[in-house]
């Protein structure tokens, strides 16, 4: 292990960008097929570019030169500020060689550093239909102190699968049910009349969504001004956000928000980001409205583009209902976990 170097990556230096891309889609190839590749493009702008809210930090591990191993390191700066969440990863022909090891043991005492006491990271297991995942992480995870506190199903929707009168009718079903609501649909920036409604959804993602009884996120503070930088940031990276929200009319209130994002790059793989109704508005097929709504508008403008990725916690029997009627299957179960510093 004593030949092992750590080093905080320098966005100049190109070289080593380039290995750092490398290595992690090394890692994507081998140990998620058929997920989403890193668009370099996007990895360059993460590491200029991040919202106000967080601070990151990024290592790379190497051997003789070359580059073996990373770990990116977010630490939440406007509230759970006892919480840091990482991402560990090594080349897949460097493994069992110490260099995982080494790569969280410098994190660990980073983060003890730093004040906090809660690690936070994910790990992927096959599932029932979905391709062998590698299991390496689970288990190193696990071998080093990290428990496992909640979980999720990866799912994928493959969007030239998804037949559009299908679609047609759920849709109009839903709106059936959804008299004295109103559709309101964005690119990029929130409409100014909707933009503290569009805070109160994002603060809500971190308590209403079900999670295990011992995973520690607690309450976010959100506000308009967070929701705008983080748009900015989306913007200045590059990054497609498309967004919809129901509005009560009478009320004004906006009862529920989903948002896709496609990162520069990627004309094949987009990401679900936040989906959620207030619970004062459930009942009301919202959330098939939002999401059928919102998968229309990334047709519209991303029509080449093939596969929408969502996560949703294995118990959310609802959400999970809503999306496999639109199209989603079980790619794989990612897995929290969590360790507490002593």
């Amino acid at each position: 292990m004593s030949d092992i170097e750590i080093l905080p990556i320098d966005p100049l230096d190109n070289a080593l960008v380039d290995a750092w891309i490398a290595m992690q889609n090394a890692i994507a190839a081998h140990d998620r097929p058929g997920d989403a590749l890193y668009s370099p493009a996007h990895q360059r702008l993460r590491l200029f570019l991040y919202p106000a809210s967080v601070a990151v930090e990024r290592y790379v591990a190497q051997v003789d030169g070359l580059v073996v191993g990373g770990f990116e390191l977010v630490l939440f700066l406007q509230d759970n500020q006892h919480l840091a969440s990482f991402e560990l990863e090594v080349h897949p022909d460097h493994r069992r060689r110490g260099v995982g090891t080494r790569l969280l043991e410098f994190m660990e005492q980073r983060v003890a550093e730093l004040g906090r006491d809660t690690l936070l990271a994910g790990v992927s297991e096959t599932v029932e239909g979905g391709p062998a995942m590698d299991h390496s992480g689970r288990e190193f995870a696990k071998a080093r102190g990290y428990k496992a506190v909640d979980n999720e199903i990866h799912r994928r929707n493959d969007l030239f699968a998804v037949e559009d009168d299908d679609l047609a009718t759920l849709y109009a079903d839903a709106w059936a049910k959804a008299a004295g609501y109103e559709l309101v649909q964005w690119v990029n920036h929130a409409p100014e009349d909707i933009v503290e409604g569009i805070a109160a959804m994002r603060a809500r993602m971190y308590t209403d969504p079900p999670m295990g009884e011992e995973l520690d996120i607690r309450p976010a503070h959100f506000d308009v001004e967070r929701v705008r930088d983080e748009e900015r940031v989306r913007a200045d990276r590059g990054e497609l956000q498309l967004a919809a929200a129901v509005r009560h009319v009478e009320s004004g209130e906006v009862a529920g928000l989903t948002d896709i994002l496609v990162l520069p790059g990627d004309e094949t793989h987009a990401g679900q980001n936040d989906t959620i109704v207030d619970p004062a508005h459930r009942g009301k097929r919202l959330g098939t409205i939002l999401k059928i709504a919102n998968q229309r508008l990334l047709r519209e403008y991303r029509p080449k583009l093939r596969y929408v990725h969502t996560w949703n916690a294995e118990v959310n029997s609802h959400m999970i209902a809503i999306n496999e009627a639109i199209g989603y299957r079980r790619y794989c179960r990612d897995i929290d976990v969590q360790k507490k510093l002593a």
